[in-house]
C-alpha cells in the first residue's frame, strides 16, 4: 500500500532534499570582496577574487544531504517491511540532525572567519528543518501502522 501517508512525508523529504542542491544556504556580502554565496555542495563567489573551498570540506554535507534522500526514497518502497522502514527513517533522522548541528555550528562559523564578514540566511538552510518534521511525521504514522497491523494480529 504504497499510497499511504508516511508515503507522502517521505517523498516530501526526498524533494527536500533535493531542493537544498538548488537554493542557497548564506549569503556573505563585503563590499570590497564581493559577494559569496554558500550552497551545499560548495561556494559560490558572484565577484572576483574566488575563495578556495576544498572539496572534503563541503563533502560531510553533500553526503549527509544524499544519504538522507536516498534512504527516504528506499524507505518509500519499504512499505510491506515497516520495522526496516522505521529503522530507514530513525537513521535518516540522525543524520538530518547531523546536518542540521553541522551546519549552524560549523560551517557557518568556519565561513564568517574564512570571509570575516557576517552572513544572512537563505532559504537553503530553513529546507533540512523542514524535513526533521516531515521524518517525525512520517515516523509516528509507520508506527501507527505497525500498531494497528500487530492489533489485528491478536485479534485472529
Amino acid at each position: 500500500m504504497i499510497q499511504r501517508i508516511q508515503t507522502f512525508y517521505l517523498a516530501l523529504v526526498t524533494a527536500a532534499c533535493i531542493l537544498m542542491f538548488f537554493f542557497p544556504m548564506a549569503t556573505y556580502i563585503h563590499d570590497v570582496r564581493g559577494t559569496y554565496v554558500f550552497f551545499v555542495y560548495g561556494m559560490k563567489y558572484l565577484m572576483e577574487p574566488p575563495v578556495v573551498v576544498s572539496f572534503w570540506l563541503i563533502f560531510p554535507l553533500l553526503f549527509l544531504t544524499a544519504a538522507t534522500g536516498i534512504l527516504c526514497l528506499v524507505a518509500i518502497f519499504l512499505y510491506k517491511k515497516r520495522k526496516l522502514q522505521i529503522l530507514f527513517v530513525s537513521i535518516a533522522f540522525f543524520l538530518q540532525i547531523i546536518l542540521i548541528t553541522s551546519v549552524f555550528l560549523f560551517y557557518m562559523n568556519h565561513f564568517d572567519q574564512l570571509l570575516q564578514v557576517e552572513h544572512s540566511y537563505r532559504f537553503g538552510v530553513f529546507i533540512p528543518l523542514v524535513s526533521l518534521g516531515f521524518l517525525i511525521l512520517a515516523n509516528r504514522a509507520i508506527k501507527k501502522d505497525e500498531s494497528m497491523v500487530q492489533s489485528a494480529d491478536r485479534l485472529r
